[in-house]
């Protein structure tokens, strides 16, 4: 049997920049994805200035392409997927979750501004469509941000406060009620991947085969391996192993449960395996793991 490949599911260098400073950002030429889902610990605001593809968050997959605006919570899976030999450009700005309630901590107006362009505990993402002049804009303030955060220059933790306060008061007049979202096109096979990804994160502890979620979608074993590799890029274990050892992670720093009983809340049953794949994802044991300051 061939051995399956393991890769990390956390950005472990985005979260040791944030620790740094807990404002990063970056404009990004090239158009090479992601090598697999993962996660980080920061709010993630992702802007497509040019390009096209699509970005799976979670259950949902979204459209990506100029003027494309998303909005990723803290810790939920996500993954770019870029459409291959096109240019694509696009601007990252990862902000740490408790800087950005403290920026506006004693203006209730402020934050609920911010709040509408933030997912509810309902939604890992907000996906919104931009207009040029919007998008001219927001290029503007990511711009000067990206600078700051390189730079750091004298006084530019206070420069980078308030061009986070002049992002989120453009995002608060573009849409006075909540985000528009950009619907994805009408296609059976997404809405049926969609559908599938919404499975998995949902039973995600129980025991999923092919055949399983084969039978429960009512498709042939070819077509799922088919639509699941080519709209996510990643096998349907590999995703499964994510979400896993992702939910392991909360349960390890958000709770005092034996890392058996841990092990067998995610789907493992084998706690040496639970272990060793824990491991190779994060190259620590899940015991070191918890030790660590949330």
């Amino acid at each position: 049997m061939e051995k399956q490949r393991i890769v990390s599911v956390e950005d472990e260098l985005t979260n040791a920049t944030l620790m740094d400073f807990p404002v990063h950002c970056v404009y990004r030429t090239t158009s090479l994805e992601q090598p697999t889902f993962h996660t980080h610990r920061g709010y993630e605001l992702y802007l497509c200035v040019q390009g096209e593809g699509h970005f799976i968050v979670g259950e949902r997959m979204h459209v990506l392409g100029a003027g494309t605006f998303t909005v990723i919570k803290p810790m939920a899976l996500h993954r770019s997927r870029p459409h291959q030999n096109t240019p694509f450009h696009r601007y990252i700005l990862a902000v740490e979750r408790s800087f950005l309630e403290q920026l506006v901590v004693e203006d209730r107006e402020c934050w609920m501004t911010i709040r509408q362009w933030l997912p509810d505990a309902e939604n890992d993402s907000i996906h919104s469509q931009l207009n040029t002049q919007q998008i001219l804009r927001l290029q503007e303030i990511l711009a000067q941000l990206e600078w700051e955060t390189k730079r750091k220059q004298p006084c530019y933790p206070i420069i980078v406060k308030s061009l986070l306060l002049q992002l989120f008061a453009q995002l608060g007049r573009y849409q006075i009620k909540s985000p528009e979202v950009v619907q994805v096109r009408n296609d059976v096979e997404k809405q049926m991947v969609e559908g599938i990804l919404s499975y998995m994160m949902e039973h995600y502890d129980e025991s999923l085969s092919a055949e399983k979620l084969c039978g429960h979608f009512h498709v042939s074993r070819s077509y799922f391996f088919r639509i699941f590799k080519q709209y996510t890029g990643v096998t349907m274990n590999e995703f499964l192993v994510s979400i896993r050892m992702t939910k392991a992670k909360d349960l390890l720093q958000g709770t005092d449960l034996p890392i058996t009983e841990i092990a067998g809340n995610v789907g493992i049953q084998d706690v040496s395996h639970f272990c060793n794949t824990f491991k190779r994802l994060t190259g620590m044991t899940p015991s070191r793991y918890r030790a660590l300051e949330p």
